[in-house]
């Protein structure tokens, strides 16, 4: 048995030598295929993920202390601008209210009294001032006669023809008519003053009355709001995308204004945030034309517009990208909702008629060793740099080559070619080849007859099996 296995193995190793002999002497042949230079459109696209969004949301928080007794508005409402969509327990800021509104009606009556009092007081001033100098006029007449009488009196003790008591009379007399000109005067100043000055004190008094009015006149607006503020409003046109609280539930705004909703406008617009690449950003502009697919409508493929190309960064795990807003138009059906994830393609350039090949034809390699590539590839001499023609270099304009065989002599050219964008499948030509010039992009060898025993060994392998 064991004479056996080794008997077959020989046979094997037999096969195969003549196969390998068979190979060496079979007549070589080559099966290629050659992409044409032709002309049509192409355009240079970038691709990356994205999730769709309103145009813009709106937080609606509370600003009221209180319990919320009525939620009018739910999930997926639409609401119109000022419409109430939530109610909360006035109790407290009512009593508050009512309490403003007193002392604002004080203030206001204050307020009226002080103005009552100038009027009145602005009448009487000048008549006061009047009586005071009539009480001086009157004054100084008595002391007049007052000085005259103790003149005659004191003459007349002079000679002893008058007692000494009326001589004290007459002289305390004269004495108090003096005094009662001197506080007439002094009357009379201060009631000139009071003229001059009384209407200057009474305007400070209406000043304070107003500017206490005013203070009670913010204190009753700003429980007022507090009042108005009870009661929740829409503040756009739009879609209540979310309702964060139940009815019963206490809020208290002191520290941060609890949110209640979370309101978009109508989702007949929407913007579609997109991760670019840090290698793909510099194609991106705004106004370029994009496209994407959401999950479950992949043939239905809906259009817009870049909106914002962001220049903050975002770094995750050492991969840079930013953002980048496109909006679009939703259908009628609204199939695009928040939060989809999407599949953006964005359009950087586009050509409408150029000429261009398929990328295999620029990524072939002719079966040759590096060096001899190399050294095809080194002698090549290229036509100068095409130009724009206000001279400034072209966008996206590089060196390339392609590859030509000549089956007679059975020998590879390389041709130099200036490339432009591409699309992933063909790319732009420049210059170097024109319309219908043909380049392989798949050169197979194949042999005439013979067996090759290290084909029949990788074959062998299931990994390299194919249908």
């Amino acid at each position: 048995m064991k004479f056996l296995k080794i008997s077959i193995i020989l046979l094997i190793l037999a096969g195969g030598a003549v196969g390998v002999m068979v190979l060496r002497n079979g007549e070589a042949s080559a099966e290629i295929e050659r992409s044409a230079v032709t002309t049509g459109p192409l355009t240079f696209t970038v691709e990356t993920l994205g999730t769709l969004e309103p145009l813009t949301d709106i937080v609606v928080s509370c600003e009221a202390t209180g319990k919320i007794v009525e939620i009018l508005r739910d999930y997926d409402d639409p609401v119109k601008k000022d419409e109430i969509i939530c109610r909360i327990d006035t109790e407290f800021v009512d009593a508050q209210h009512a309490q403003s509104a007193a002392a604002l009606a004080q203030a206001k009556a204050a307020l009226t009294e002080a103005q009552i009092r100038k009027e009145t007081q602005l009448a009487l001033l000048p008549e006061l001032t009047k009586t005071a100098a009539a009480d001086l006029d009157r004054a100084k007449a008595i002391a007049e006669n007052s000085e005259f009488n103790f003149d005659r009196i004191d003459k007349l003790r002079s000679t002893n023809n008058a007692v000494a008591a009326e001589w004290q009379a007459a002289k305390a007399t004269r004495d108090e008519a003096r005094a009662a000109v001197k506080a007439a005067e002094a009357a009379y100043a201060q009631a000139q003053i009071n003229e001059r000055l009384q209407p200057s004190v009474l305007e400070s008094a209406i000043e304070q009355a107003e500017a206490a009015r005013d203070l009670a006149k913010a204190r009753f607006d700003a429980t007022k709001a507090q009042v108005e503020k009870c009661t929740i409003r829409s503040p756009i046109d739009g879609i209540v995308l979310t309702r964060y609280l139940d009815v019963g539930t206490t809020v208290n705004p002191t520290l941060q204004p609890p949110p209640l909703f979370l309101i978009a406008p109508s989702l007949d617009r929407m913007k579609v945030s997109a991760r670019v690449s840090e290698s793909d950003i510099a194609h991106i502009e705004v106004g370029q034309k994009a496209s994407f697919t959401v999950e479950g409508k992949q043939r239905q493929r809906f259009e817009g517009r870049i909106l914002e190309k962001r220049s903050q960064p975002e770094v995750l795990q050492g991969v840079t990208t930013y953002t980048v807003i496109l909006e679009v138009e939703n259908d009628a059906r609204r199939t695009l909702l928040p939060g989809m994830s999407v599949n953006v393609v964005i359009e950087c350039v586009h050509r409408e008629s150029v000429l261009k090949i398929a990328n295999k034809a620029l990524r072939f390699r002719p079966p040759l060793n590096s060096d001899e590539r190399a050294a095809i590839l080194d002698a090549l001499t290229y036509p100068p740099e095409p130009k724009n023609p206000d001279g400034s270099p072209i966008d996206y304009c590089h060196e390339g080559s392609a590859w030509h065989y000549d089956e007679a002599s059975k020998k590879w050219s390389a041709v130099p070619l200036w490339i432009g964008v591409t699309d992933n499948f063909e790319t732009e030509i420049i210059k170097g080849a024109a319309a219908g010039d043909e380049f392989v992009d798949q050169f197979i060898e194949k042999k005439s007859s013979g067996f090759s025993f290290k084909e029949a060994l990788r074959q062998a392998d299931a990994g390299n099996r194919t249908l």
